[in-house]
């Protein structure tokens, strides 16, 4: 591919407002497959549990083979996303060009034949002998089909090979993100950011919001209605009611905003970021590395890799971890020169490689001819 070969894309997702995280990313990759050529969107219904439908895969599948052979599906992949999945592997097995970004590494369809006909009770075993055979020997097949195979993390792109036995590569993208040079200085407020699992996650903070300095107030973005009234009663039983702020839900330019103040950022969960999505990378901390926010994390999930060049403090789980986050916000709120430096890191490591300019830059590179070419004219 060169700059005079604009390639023709067919971006096959959900979009906003549907409730998907993977809505909420595909909204951000758009100006990467932009600057890649041009794009048309085949937009799948906002409810997630609506691609498990086998009458959805087997229109989307038709539709999808109907369009110029020439374009390349880009496929965003997860949860049971049966409908896209089923529709990626017709594509493929017929030699079209596939892109596929995996996002719940290492699942792929999770669990290929749990359709809604299927996923109830009397039809669940059937669903689940059937997926771990045929299913994954379709799940190896796309993999092996797709001329390329996309992951967020790089942990993440060596799971998904080693979970499926891949003898191919698959590529890292960097989550996408925007960098701002907007001052940091003056800035006083501590977010954090929704969607909030559980009180205990922010809690902590919430009652320590008047040891914060003078003028200094905490955010707690999107979370449940009891949550909400949790939080409300801590603030009130510390006299911090007036330090700390509920944002709930909000929309896209309300939390650009909402990073845009900050100072400091927390993602903290007080007994770690275990269970589904391991391999996950957190929009929320991107953006707040782009923003130039100081952060402070546990989550050991798909974006630790970024965490010491990007200058993130990183603390543990449980009433230790909660001691050491304390004392790490204290001490960044005292220091205005350590929160500038944190942040001038996170910025940096944001502007060179998570760009949308960035991400289409690597995504120009070279696509394994060896391997889409072997795979698109064989059976298997």
């Amino acid at each position: 591919m060169t700059a005079r070969e604009p390639l023709r894309l067919v971006h096959v997702t959900r979009l906003p407002p549907s409730p998907s995280g993977v809505a909420a990313y595909a909204e951000a990759f758009r100006p990467v497959l932009d600057a890649l050529g041009e794009v048309d969107v085949v937009r799948l219904p906002p409810d997630p549990a609506a691609s498990q439908s086998g009458v959805l895969a087997l229109r989307l599948a038709r539709r999808l083979a109907r369009r110029d052979p020439a374009e390349v599906a880009v496929v965003e992949q997860a949860g049971r996303g049966l409908a896209e999945f089923w529709a990626a592997w017709w594509l493929a097995r017929r030699g079209r060009r596939v892109w596929l970004m995996v996002h719940d590494v290492p699942e792929l369809s999770g669990g290929a034949f749990f359709t809604t006909a299927l996923d109830r009770r009397g039809g669940r075993r059937v669903a689940a002998a059937l997926s771990a055979t045929l299913g994954r020997r379709a799940e190896r097949d796309l993999l092996r089909r797709a001329e390329r195979v996309l992951c967020l993390s790089p942990a993440g792109a060596r799971a998904l090979e080693s979970a499926h036995r891949l003898d191919r590569t698959v590529q890292h993208v960097p989550h996408v993100g925007a960098v701002t040079d907007a001052p940091v200085d003056g800035r006083t407020e501590v977010l954090l950011p929704g969607y909030v699992a559980d009180a205990a996650d922010v809690l902590p903070l919430v009652r320590a919001a008047g040891d914060l300095p003078d003028g200094w107030t905490v955010a707690v973005g999107a979370a449940s209605a009891e949550t909400e009234r949790r939080v409300r009663a801590a603030a009130a039983e510390c006299g911090a009611t007036g330090r700390v702020r509920l944002l709930g839900f909000l929309p896209e330019p309300e939390v650009r905003a909402a990073f845009a103040r900050a100072a400091v950022v927390v993602r903290w969960r007080r007994d770690g970021w275990g269970g589904g999505g391991a391999y996950a990378v957190s929009g929320p901390l991107v953006a707040a590395l782009g923003q130039g926010c100081a952060v402070v994390t546990n989550d050991s999930r798909g974006a630790a890799y970024l965490f010491d060049e990007a200058g993130v403090a990183v603390v543990g789980d449980g009433d230790a971890g909660e001691r050491d986050l304390l004392a790490a916000v204290r001490a960044l709120a005292a220091d205005p020169a350590e929160r500038r430096r944190r942040g001038a890191a996170g910025r940096e490591v944001v502007r060179r490689d998570h760009v949308p300019e960035a991400v289409a830059a690597r995504l120009r590179g070279s696509v394994d001819r060896e391997h889409a070419g072997a795979a698109r004219g064989e059976d298997g």
